[in-house]
């Protein structure tokens, strides 16, 4: 028998039709509370929203015009709070994704695995996707794995759980939008070093997912905006980092560990604000977000300045060239770290 877990879920609706009312009906026997986020929808479609308030334990709430499914989230998530809920769960209205799947977040979750800061609903059936739907999220999902070397298959999928204290920083550090949204708070997660999981999920595809309000050239364009963004500031971190490494060895001849450190710094501090006010457009000034960014920079400093010492003092590598090693080395560290421990695969079929 599964423990106990508050769970609160958020449901944005754009023109669903009636689909939405089956999800509601299956889902509200799973979770706590239901929130039904009306995003601007017309006249036919209040009254479906209007029914699923008979199931109880939905409350709706009706945005005046449509603003995107981000700011749909975000309006939920703000009430979902309110409730103290252990997690967070969305889900798409339009029926694609089956409310029996939550049983496989619940497992996890009673596994020991509460620590876990987003779970994501992974669709491993690519060849079954629409075409319309297969456009963007197929290209994001490989070009999201070859840039970050993550192994989630599925960055864009709608059926997620955030934990209590993530879904609280999401609020104050993403500024919303529309589909792009979701790859922000992705991001944000790999950026802060959030826990991630995925789960294996079935997928529904009805009438080839015409209801669903995804535009496959337009919306994939604001997604991968939002990443390409994000892609770009971790490219001029690396060039500001190099850059002061150089003029701190020659120009100022500091030594090689010294002047790594003082551009490790730099360039951290370069990507953590350029990433708030460029990538998640964010004007938090959360204390503990600091921190926790700090912590991350020295972490990352306790493993790279003893790998600069042995390039350096005991390979006898050129400093300049050592540097970018050292960079490379890393990552390939932080890729065994994701791909074996963060993505490793478990008996409900997610990868860790």
């Amino acid at each position: 028998m599964l423990n106990p877990i508050k769970i609160v879920a958020i449901i944005p609706a754009y023109n669903s039709g009636p689909s939405v009312c089956q999800v509601i009906s299956q889902l509200h026997r799973e979770v706590e509370f239901i929130y039904l986020v009306d995003d601007g929808s017309d006249e036919i479609n209040k009254t479906y929203y209007n029914k699923c308030l008979g199931f109880g334990k939905v409350e709706l709430i009706t945005l005046p015009r449509n603003s995107g499914k981000g700011y749909a989230l975000f309006h939920g998530i703000e009430e979902a709070l309110k409730k103290s809920p252990d997690y967070i769960l969305t889900i798409d209205s339009d029926g694609q994704h089956q409310p029996k799947e939550i049983q496989k977040f619940k497992r996890f979750l009673n596994m020991g695995n509460k620590e876990y800061d987003l779970i994501i609903g992974s669709r491993e059936e690519v060849r079954k996707m629409p075409f319309r739907s297969k456009l963007g999220n197929v290209f994001t999902a490989k070009l999201f794995k070859s840039l970050t070397q993550s192994s989630l298959k599925d960055t864009q999928s709608g059926y997620r759980m955030l934990s209590k204290e993530f879904a609280s920083d999401v609020i104050r550090n993403i500024k919303p939008g529309r589909y792009e949204t979701e790859m922000k708070m992705l991001l944000y997660a790999l950026e802060t070093n959030r826990k991630i999981y995925s789960i294996q999920i079935e997928t529904i595809y009805i009438n080839e997912n015409k209801n669903s309000a995804f535009r496959p050239i337009f919306d994939s364009i604001r997604v991968l905006s939002s990443f390409s963004k994000y892609i770009a500031v971790a490219v001029a971190s690396f060039a500001m980092d190099y850059i002061i490494f150089l003029l701190f060895l020659y120009l100022l001849n500091a030594s090689y560990i010294y002047s790594h450190i003082i551009s490790r710094i730099c360039s951290g501090v370069f990507n953590y604000y350029a990433n708030k006010s460029i990538v998640f457009k964010s004007k938090s000034v959360s204390h503990f977000e600091k921190l926790r960014y700090i912590g991350a920079v020295i972490f990352n400093l306790s493993i790279t300045s003893p790998l600069l010492y042995a390039f350096v003092g005991i390979l006898n590598v050129s400093p300049p060239i050592a540097k970018p090693c050292v960079q490379f080395t890393m990552s390939l560290v932080n890729f065994f770290i994701l791909r074996n421990i963060v993505f490793k695969k478990n008996s409900l079929g997610g990868k860790y």
